[in-house]
């Protein structure tokens, strides 16, 4: 219940539900903004707060849209197919290409992190959808 939760505050004030496990377990998500685009017909913009534990991880997933994240506390580890995982630590930004399989952890053993994620994708899609591997 609480991953149904989770989810669901992250795309419209919600996720949709079938992306749930994607998330990953100790995630606290606020909606900042989520908006059509003016002259982009079928886009939007979401922009959502992430506040993960220590031991955060999520399933693999993919994003929708083009995701931009900015580092705000700790570090976190992304792990693209294909790629060297990165890591990335407070006062960093990088950016994610749309529907590559993907990981996110917390880099820190004893240290949550908090960052600031900006989607930009077609409207209704989710933040995030889990792959099966």
């Amino acid at each position: 219940m609480r991953q149904l939760l989770i989810a669901t505050c992250a795309t419209a004030g919600l996720v949709a539900a079938h992306n749930l496990g994607a998330l990953g377990q100790e995630a606290e998500t606020t909606q900042v903004l989520k908006t059509e685009l003016q002259g982009e017909e079928g886009r939007e913009a979401n922009i959502v707060k992430f506040d993960v534990g220590a031991d955060w991880e999520t399933e693999r997933h993919i994003h929708p849209g083009h995701v931009f994240v900015y580092i705000t506390e700790g570090s976190i580890e992304i792990d693209v197919e294909g790629k060297e995982p990165m890591t990335y630590s407070a006062g960093q930004a990088f950016y994610e290409v749309p529907d590559l399989p993907m990981v996110a952890r917390t880099a820190g053993s004893d240290v949550g992190a908090k960052f600031i994620v900006f989607q930009v994708g077609p409207t209704g899609e989710p933040l995030m959808v889990a792959q099966p591997e």
